[in-house]
């Protein structure tokens, strides 16, 4: 998963090229007759997107599909230049950019996917910390902060530098770590290593034994072996909770829990049928592309509500334009759809996880 596929035939130069422009082709025998669809995003949603565009690739072999990962705020921006076809978000649409969309007079339909947790990672060799709460997390990460040792988080911590690692403003990593730990977008310390992909910023923490960072669950599943995860205390009771299939899934790993999301440009569908084709793909099977990028997914039932609003090219955002919306789990999602979107988040409305799915 962490490594984007080179595909067989590519030019050796080729393919290097695709790879540090963070871009893979996936293109059948069509050649010139095949119109492309073009995708692009958040680098959290980038592994279900591959796992789509490739299912999507052996069984339409003529198509053409371009898939990136340049970050949810500035795949926005492509979006919004009519650069790209699709775009992934691991967060709702922010206000700004609601704006910036009707001036740009770019429609699209907001479609949920599925589940993720943001992890808080250590070096493995890390043997003092287990758990944080909300509290020390704001400290150590919040704009201004005066934590420069471990020994400043908490007595009985080490006299040493602590070094920090996580992702930057292009990223709704970020976005949504900020929101949720210091209380606003971008509010955050400026002496850390910001990286623009989960990869970069895993290497960063894995490789210092001082580092600390915030990146997508899944990126810590599937290099478990170099890092050491940290329980989170959201101090409301329910104690330190580890992120997990299950806990992201029941709503329990709060406040790091969010929906993921793709947003298809209304334009594109009307103007290239093979965007209609590509993401009636990418819905009716994305309970299997979601387990296999090893995040969380919905139970079928949700994932017949997204398909019904892609059918009925239902556009706007449920989120209303709020950005990073913390606290949001499955069963919101389904009463926002179920209500037009003007519902509001409530805590005591879970529904089950997939139970295939939980804690696999």
């Amino acid at each position: 998963m962490n490594r984007l596929p080179c595909l067989t035939g590519w030019p050796a130069a080729l393919c290097s090229v695709a790879l540090l422009a963070g871009l893979v082709l996936f293109t059948g025998c069509g050649g010139d007759t095949a119109q492309t669809v073009r995708v692009d995003g958040s680098s959290t949603v980038f592994p279900i997107s591959r796992a789509a565009v490739t299912d999507y690739q052996q069984e339409n072999p003529d198509a053409r599909v371009v898939a990136g990962n340049s970050g949810t705020s500035a795949g926005f921006q492509r979006f919004f230049r009519g650069e790209t076809d699709v775009t992934g978000a691991s967060r709702p649409i922010r206000e700004d950019e609601l704006r910036r969309a009707e001036e740009a007079g770019i429609e699209f339909i907001e479609l949920p996917i599925g589940y993720d947790g943001i992890s808080i990672t250590t070096h493995p060799t890390n043997d003092f910390v287990s758990c944080l709460t909300v509290s020390e997390l704001n400290a150590i990460w919040e704009d201004g902060s005066t934590v420069e040792q471990w020994s400043d988080i908490r007595d009985g911590f080490p006299d040493k530098e602590i070094r920090l690692y996580g992702r930057s403003s292009a990223s709704g990593t970020y976005d949504y770590f900020t929101e949720a730990i210091n209380g606003e977008r971008g509010n955050i310390r400026d002496n850390y290593n910001a990286s623009g992909t989960d990869n970069a910023t895993v290497q960063g923490v894995s490789r210092d034994q001082r580092g600390m960072a915030f990146f997508g669950l899944s990126y810590y599943e599937n290099n478990s072996d170099n890092l050491r995860l940290i329980a989170v205390d959201n101090e409301q009771g329910e104690g330190c909770v580890e992120p997990t299939q299950e806990t992201v899934a029941n709503g329990t790993y709060q406040p790091l829990a969010r929906p993921e999301f793709i947003y298809v440009n209304v334009a594109s569908l009307q103007e290239n049928p093979e965007v209609v084709s590509f993401v009636r793909h990418y819905i009716a099977n994305a309970q299997r592309f979601v387990r296999q990028a090893e995040y969380i997914a919905f139970e079928s039932e949700v994932y017949d509500l997204v398909m019904q609003r892609f059918e009925n090219r239902k556009t706007g955002s449920m989120f209303e334009g709020s950005g990073p919306t913390i606290g949001v789990r499955i069963g919101d999602l389904l009463n926002r759809m179920n209500t037009d979107g003007n519902a509001a988040p409530s805590d005591s409305t879970t529904a089950a996880p997939d139970s295939t799915n939980a804690g696999s």
